[in-house]
């Protein structure tokens, strides 16, 4: 089912550009203070528990309870006010394996001018749609050994820059994580992660409702915030496709729908039902070829026809919206040619 005919797929991707037309808005006189904070080149620079000690009074007033749970909860180092913190840090940095590990992140990420300014960018989009809503103040960047990719609190947003090295990288080939994540630890795919944490923990919220329809709701608008953010972005980056998988959910979102409708699940609370299709796996079971997470793919899609057929409501209407049959009215894919 990958191999669609070529005319199709564009055709699809035609009709997808007409929908985005509202998201193309000027931020350039959007004013927004984003600072970006190195950690790990802090970290790693020490070279003695004592100087460890010095580094750690240092990063608790840069980082403040974000920097405490790095320590605590992905570094397993104790609390940061222990008394033998520079000990713990000073094993943590000098570790052979984690040495390594911050010498590709030094290679992979010297120059961060890029993400930093897909960042702002998007975080200036969410202010220009959403006025009210919290952005961040700083973004701090660290080694989480392999333990978070990113995570945000009610002001900073924390990024473990190893999960971003890729799936070629020598190290995070022998880290035993499934071969479909490791696909998606790309650096293209740091900036929607970081949008999506930020909106998750203090935007959309996570509540995604007890049936299969407020789930695909749920998501879509999610989904469309982050397309909302970032709207030069590749449409695969913003649902974490890879191109091939974008290309196929495309193709095949008639017959996926047919398939939902036939199975009597859009209703559904069947907690199995919405794991299959809602959580990350190399692919949805019961879609032949298909990737993982299509039941997101689909919501963003049901999000987007409403929108589309909606063009007065903005997207802080969007979110407050809570007649799912509205927004489950307008969608109506079309069966493929």
């Amino acid at each position: 089912m990958r191999n669609k005919i070529t005319a199709i797929i564009l055709l699809c991707l035609v009709v997808t550009s007409c929908s985005t037309d509202k998201l193309d808005v000027d931020v350039s006189a959007i004013e927004l203070d984003l600072e970006f904070d190195r950690f790990e080149k802090s970290m790693f620079a020490g070279e003695s528990p004592d100087e460890m000690r010095t580094v750690n009074a240092d990063l608790i007033e840069r980082g403040g309870e974000l920097y405490e749970f790095y320590v605590y909860d992905m570094l397993r180092s104790g609390s940061v006010y222990d008394d033998s913190i520079g000990e713990y840090l000073w094993y943590f940095v000098s570790d052979s394996m984690m040495q390594l590990v911050n010498s590709d992140m030094e290679t992979e990420f010297a120059d961060f001018t890029q993400i930093e300014d897909q960042l702002t960018d998007a975080f200036k989009h969410l202010r220009y749609h959403l006025p009210d809503a919290l952005v961040p103040n700083k973004i701090i960047t660290y080694n989480s050994a392999f333990s978070f990719g990113v995570i945000s609190s009610d002001s900073v947003i924390g990024v473990g820059l190893e999960m971003f090295l890729g799936p070629e990288n020598s190290i995070v080939k022998e880290i035993r994580f499934p071969v479909y994540m490791k696909e998606k630890m790309r650096r293209e795919y740091m900036p929607v992660d970081v949008a999506q944490s930020w909106l998750t923990a203090n935007v959309v919220g996570d509540d995604r409702g007890e049936t299969f329809l407020s789930s695909m709701i749920y998501f879509g608008k999610l989904m469309y915030t982050l397309e909302a953010m970032m709207p030069e972005f590749e449409e695969h980056l913003i649902v974490r496709y890879t191109k091939d998988e974008y290309d196929y959910a495309r193709a095949s979102e008639y017959s996926i729908w047919q398939y939902l409708v036939d199975m009597d699940w859009i209703y559904s609370v069947d907690m199995k039902v919405k794991l299959r299709f809602f959580e990350e796996a190399p692919t949805t079971v019961g879609i032949d070829d298909s990737p993982g997470r299509i039941g997101q793919f689909m919501g963003w899609q049901m999000v987007r026809s409403y929108m589309n057929a909606n063009e007065d409501v903005t997207l802080e209407e969007l979110l407050k919206e809570t007649s799912e049959t509205k927004i489950l009215k307008a969608y109506k894919p079309k069966e493929n040619e």
